[in-house]
């Protein structure tokens, strides 16, 4: 079976350049009744204040606690990555 043929009336997207800065890892924590996606949730909105635009999400330690033999909390410690943007250096004054 051949692969299709490019489209050439398609232009490919571009992404944007992203600003200059360093990629920071903040450590968080989160909790849900329901499911572990709730607890990632929970640990996302958890570093609203700190993170404005996450770009992702490891998730490194899982566990629950049980209750009568079911799980009753899904808990989660994640890194969240984001994005800070570089200060422009100061000018220097000459003597």
């Amino acid at each position: 079976m051949a692969a299709p043929a490019a489209d050439p009336s398609r232009v490919p997207s571009r992404k944007a350049k992203p600003e200059p800065g360093v990629v920071r890892l903040v450590d968080a924590t989160g909790a849900s009744p329901t499911s572990w996606e709730g607890a990632v949730a929970d640990a996302v909105r958890s570093v609203r204040k700190e993170v404005r635009s996450p770009l992702g999400v490891e998730i490194f330690r899982q566990w629950a606690d049980l209750q009568d033999g079911r799980i009753a909390t899904y808990r989660v410690s994640v890194r969240i990555a984001y994005r800070q943007a570089l200060k422009p250096p100061a000018a220097r004054r000459s003597a």
